[in-house]
């Protein structure tokens, strides 16, 4: 994974394009380059991909809070979209038109003190 994702870029306000690209980049190896386009925009990352399972696979490491179903209309598939917050930093969306079992699940980020009990539980350490 590069230090885009993971390092200072996501929560400076400005990220460069050459900053989204190797971020987007990120993103297609996470799930194996199943992904049908990229969008890049200021400060924005989105990503299509055709299978619900890589949409919530996305959506969860990125922790991305919020779903939204867009039902069918004329001449267009149903789809669902997972975004972050607003905010500084750069933003994500994930868009997904595949085949979709509803409802869809959003992934809001993990408070701080589930750490612990993820971790192995609170106040303990790994041996």
């Amino acid at each position: 994974m590069s230090a885009a994702i993971t390092g200072e870029v996501v929560e400076r306000e400005y990220a460069s394009i050459r900053e989204l690209m190797e971020i987007a980049s990120d993103l297609v190896s996470w799930i194996d380059g199943r992904i049908s386009s990229v969008d890049l925009g200021h400060n924005h990352v989105g990503v299509h991909v055709e299978a619900q399972d890589d949409a919530e696979r996305l959506a969860r490491m990125l922790s991305l809070g919020t779903v939204t179903d867009f039902p069918p209309e004329a001449g267009s598939p149903a789809f669902s979209v997972w975004t972050s917050g607003v905010g500084p930093g750069v933003q994500f969306s994930v868009y997904c038109s595949g085949e979709l079992v509803r409802p869809v699940r959003a992934f809001p980020p993990v408070e701080s003190w589930w750490h612990g009990f993820y971790d192995g539980g609170v106040g303990t350490e790994a041996a």
